[in-house]
């Protein structure tokens, strides 16, 4: 959640931050360059949220669990 909202206060900061060059500096070159930033800040804040939902949708435990999980299965096995 903080990775989200960290991403779009930079995204805004980064709009700011164009629109001034383009209107002082006349860069014309700021606007892609921060829709380009923003778009890479989205993309980096959505990766863990993909991985998380592709490990739910295949059932897959977490990693702290799966010890756990096989050492109770050995203890049913062994009776």
């Amino acid at each position: 959640m903080f990775l989200h909202v960290l991403a779009d206060t930079l995204g805004s900061v980064g709009v700011i931050i164009s629109t001034l060059l383009i209107q002082y500096f006349d860069w014309n070159i700021a606007d892609p360059l921060c829709s380009m930033f923003i778009g890479v800040m989205i993309f980096l804040s959505v990766i863990p949220l993909l991985t998380d939902t592709a490990n739910v949708l295949l059932l897959r435990l977490p990693q702290e669990m799966q010890t756990e999980v096989a050492q109770a299965l050995q203890k049913v096995s062994d009776i």
